[in-house]
């Protein structure tokens, strides 16, 4: 028997590594002769380089630069021989700020255009940029300003060979840039704004979608992804670069979709499962590439929303860690969510080969 195992960190409490070994332990205690492939796995969010290390190697690189508030940090990005790949947690993280109407307003995207230049100054002429768990509501002005935007002219100063450079962005939300589905309405509470805050902020954006699509007939609105990481996404696009789904694009550096293809079984899952989860999240990534090989997902999670309703179309079955009610704290401690796992785990691979 041949078992995948590919789970997306449990944000805040456990890696993809950390989850997928404690997975992979209780196969080899319960099924001793099985085999068993881990990917570390995620989908632009955070967690993306240490998957992408993971299967590629490389070496991480420090740029001196600021974070979402202007305060002075050390932040790293992955560089591969002429490929580079950036996670914009590092530097506009939401985990860096607690969030507020102050901070909402605060935040800015700047700092992220220093891994990027110093990226282009080395040599790097592919660089992907993961769009997952920023802290910015700025619209992706700030990253644009740290290039020099003119606002009236849409014009830049770009570093020197930018014209060899492919620039891709990897969302892991389908999301628009502005309206009822852009960053200010869906993202917008999560990261401190009031309702006038969001208000004003759509009305912004969508200003900002119709002065671009005047001046350079680029229609922002109807490019999937650019309301991603605050609008991070558009300013990609603004600066020439390209937005795709960051699962697929991780999921093929790893080999995820060979792997599945003579597996028996696949076990994936995140944090959270919800409706959100079947716009471009990992465990609907991977149930997606385990049905087009006829393969069996299995989703474990730490919590199943009740939104979530669209999850047995795609797994034979999902379940939750948690054994007994716990404050939230408690049941994201790194231990306890391990252990949980490691039993509901146990419980699954009991009941399938029992089935099977």
């Amino acid at each position: 028997m041949k078992i995948v195992v590919a789970i997306d960190s449990f944000k805040g409490s456990a890696s993809s590594r950390d989850l997928n070994a404690a997975v992979a332990g209780v196969v080899q205690d319960v099924l001793p002769g099985a085999e068993v492939k881990s990917f570390a796995i995620a989908d632009g969010g955070e967690g993306t380089l240490d998957a992408l290390k993971d299967g590629l190697g490389g070496e991480m690189r420090a740029v001196e630069t600021v974070d979402l508030l202007g305060r002075p940090i050390e932040a790293f990005y992955l560089q591969i021989g002429h490929q580079a790949f950036i996670e914009s947690a590092s530097v506009v993280g939401i985990d860096k700020i607690c969030p507020s109407s102050k901070t909402f307003e605060e935040a800015s995207s700047y700092g992220l255009g220093a891994l990027i230049c110093d990226a282009v100054e080395q040599g790097s002429e592919e660089i992907y940029v993961t769009l997952g768990g920023s802290g910015t509501s700025d619209g992706g002005l700030g990253l644009l300003e740290s290039f020099g935007f003119d606002g009236k002219t849409l014009r830049f100063s770009l570093p020197a060979n930018w014209e060899k450079v492919q620039l891709v962005g990897l969302t892991d939300v389908q999301n628009p840039y502005a309206g009822q589905a852009g960053f200010a309405r869906v993202f917008g509470k999560q990261k401190g704004g009031n309702p006038e805050q969001l208000l004003l902020k759509d009305r912004a954006a969508r200003e900002f979608v119709a002065f671009v699509e005047k001046e350079t007939g680029l229609d922002l609105q109807a490019i999937p992804g650019t309301g991603a990481a605050g609008g991070l996404g558009a300013a990609l696009v603004l600066l020439g670069g390209r937005l795709e789904a960051g699962f697929d694009r991780v999921a093929s550096i790893v080999g995820l979709e060979e792997a599945i293809a003579d597996a028996d079984l696949v076990i994936t899952g995140e944090g959270r499962l919800d409706s959100q989860s079947r716009a471009g999240k990992v465990p609907y990534g991977v149930a997606q590439l385990a049905k087009k090989q006829g393969i069996p997902a299995i989703a474990v999670c730490g919590a199943i929303a009740e939104d979530a309703d669209w999850i047995w179309e795609d797994f034979l079955s999902v379940f939750s860690i948690q054994t007994r009610v716990l404050p939230l704290e408690e049941a994201m401690e790194p231990e306890k969510t391990l252990a949980n796992l490691a039993f509901v785990t146990r419980n699954i691979l009991r009941t399938f080969v029992g089935t099977s």
